[in-house]
């Protein structure tokens, strides 16, 4: 018996990969260790295998035993590192390596904390107060980190030694938020508008799009592309991808509740998404995505400054893989 192949060879705990096998006689009795954990086994077969990557792992690799036949293959786990957070959204990462991270509330909750520090080791400290409904993060080319606020319609603005400043309001139920390389900030108001927020902070409607039931999730790529995803009722949402010219244009569409979105190392796009029945983390080559992490349902990512970690994040959770 061998593993062929472990699809998609990366998971977090809680994510379901495929194991495909040659040789195996009889699938029933059969266990399946990942790192110094027992998998859950939701499928077997002769040829192949459905696994849910235990949460309490810690390390990585693939075992799979049946009577006196077993097989090993490569395979990276991601780690859970903080927990009891809020996270509608991507978390961020400054330069220093510390990620920041949301406690959201629900609809006008007033938490004790809006934003958490995380370091890489996952101790987590309050790092910000007094924002209701703190929802998108995003670090500006100032080097200051900006917050939205779906309850309030303002867009903060803080230093990273906690002085806070109101930086643009009367900008809806404001959610996503990404900068141009020309210092714009766009914000996603998930009642249907993307708005542009100038170095001057002058406020303008960029783009319509149609309505969202929870949030825009934004995203600029190297040559000032807008890329926005946004879940609705629909079982089939879309990507919107938006030029200079504000006019959006669906780049994809079919995944179930795309969110959070970002860039590889090679300028790939990824979303958190469901997609043909599968959670994770889709990569986007050649305009189709392909899950690289298996995944329970997310809602953000983020890269450190060199993309060698990628942080991501559920509604409660903070995890960190190593690329």
């Amino acid at each position: 018996m061998r593993i062929k192949r472990v699809d998609p060879p990366a998971a977090l705990p809680g994510g379901v990969v495929r194991v495909q096998l040659e040789g195996l006689e009889d699938p029933r009795g059969l266990r399946v260790e990942i790192g110094e954990a027992e998998a859950e086994c939701v499928g077997a077969s002769p040829t192949a295998l459905t696994v849910r990557v235990p949460y309490e792992t810690s390390k990585e690799g693939i075992r799979v035993y049946a009577g006196e036949q077993q097989a090993r293959a490569r395979f990276r786990v991601g780690q859970l590192i903080a927990g009891e957070l809020h996270s509608v959204a991507n978390p961020v990462v400054d330069a220093e390596g510390m990620i920041y991270c949301t406690y959201s509330g629900t609809r006008g909750e007033k938490v004790p904390f809006s934003v958490y520090a995380v370091d890489g080791e996952g101790e987590k400290q309050p790092f910000l107060a007094d924002i209701t409904n703190a929802t998108s993060l995003v670090i500006g080319p100032d080097q200051q980190l900006y917050i939205s606020s779906r309850h309030t319609g303002v867009v903060y603005r803080s230093t990273f030694d906690k002085q806070v400043e109101k930086y643009a309001e009367g900008l809806g139920i404001a959610t996503g938020l990404a900068f141009d390389s020309k210092g714009n900030l766009f914000v996603g108001d998930r009642g249907g508008y993307i708005h542009r927020v100038t170095p001057g902070r002058e406020a303008a409607v960029f783009c319509e799009l149609e309505p969202s039931v929870s949030a825009y999730h934004l995203a600029v790529d190297s040559e000032d592309v807008l890329y926005v995803s946004g879940p609705t009722l629909s079982s089939q949402d879309s990507i919107y991808r938006i030029g200079p010219s504000g006019r959006p244009q669906v780049f994809f569409r079919g995944f179930g509740r795309p969110q959070g979105l970002t860039f590889d190392h090679a300028g790939n796009l990824q979303v958190v998404a469901s997609y043909k029945g599968k959670k994770g983390i889709y990569t986007f080559k050649n305009g189709e995505p392909r899950l690289t992490v298996a995944a329970p349902m997310l809602v953000g990512l983020a890269y450190n400054a060199d993309k060698s970690v990628l942080y991501a994040v559920d509604s409660a959770n903070l995890y960190r893989f190593e690329m």
